[in-house]
């Protein structure tokens, strides 16, 4: 595959700067997402997805997200890209066309640095100096130097997925609801009191 986009480049090999220009920065979690990419890359064949191939469920909501989007094409739009913020670096990739799937769990200190948590809880609470700053990016920087340059099988720990391949996206049908008017995708819908509703104006009543 070589696919070409005017807007995105080659699609069949997407780099570390392509991520960056995605997410909007370097950092840490980008460059753990990327190396998780890559990762499910090799150990499932799989290649950049223009349609549902390739599926993905992440166990977090963190930068890590925006790497697996870039590199591998999945996105809630598409309806291959599942996240379950249950705040974990744990990602489950599936290839549709051969059946495998793969859970990636990353090790738990890969990214530890007392000094680099200690200086970051200064800067999220405010409190941090231009030095602390200044600290704070330079240790960044390192870390995410040494994920990309760590082979990703001393990152992550291959398991097992916990969860079935989901479903292909399926196109539904809108309808009114009885109590805003509004439209509504049908598969969206709750009956409650004799009425077809959206769930905001089920929560209400």
């Amino acid at each position: 595959m070589n696919s070409k986009n005017s807007f995105l480049g080659d699609l069949s090999d997407r780099s570390y700067d392509d991520a960056i220009a995605f997410h909007g920065h370097s950092c840490p979690g980008l460059a753990i997402g990327y190396q998780a990419a890559l990762y499910a890359k090799e150990l499932l064949n799989l290649e950049y997805s223009e349609d549902e191939d390739v599926v993905v469920i992440t166990e977090t909501d963190s930068c890590t997200v925006d790497s697996i989007q870039t590199v591998l094409g999945c996105t809630a739009g598409k309806g291959n890209l599942f996240v379950n913020n249950w705040g974990k670096n744990a990602f489950t990739f599936y290839n549709r066309k051969t059946g495998k799937a793969v859970r990636l769990m990353m090790s738990p200190d890969v990214i530890q640095n007392p000094e680099a948590d200690a200086v970051r809880q200064k800067v999220m609470s405010g409190t941090a100096t231009p030095e602390d700053m200044k600290r704070h990016k330079e240790l960044s920087a390192q870390r995410v130097q040494n994920i990309l340059t760590t082979a990703p099988s001393q990152i992550f720990e291959v398991k097992e997925p916990q969860i079935p391949v989901p479903e292909k996206a399926k196109i539904f049908s809108n309808i009114i609801c009885s109590v805003c008017q509004e439209s509504v995708g049908v598969a969206r819908c709750i009956e409650k009191d004799g009425q077809t509703v959206c769930q905001f104006c089920a929560s209400k009543m």
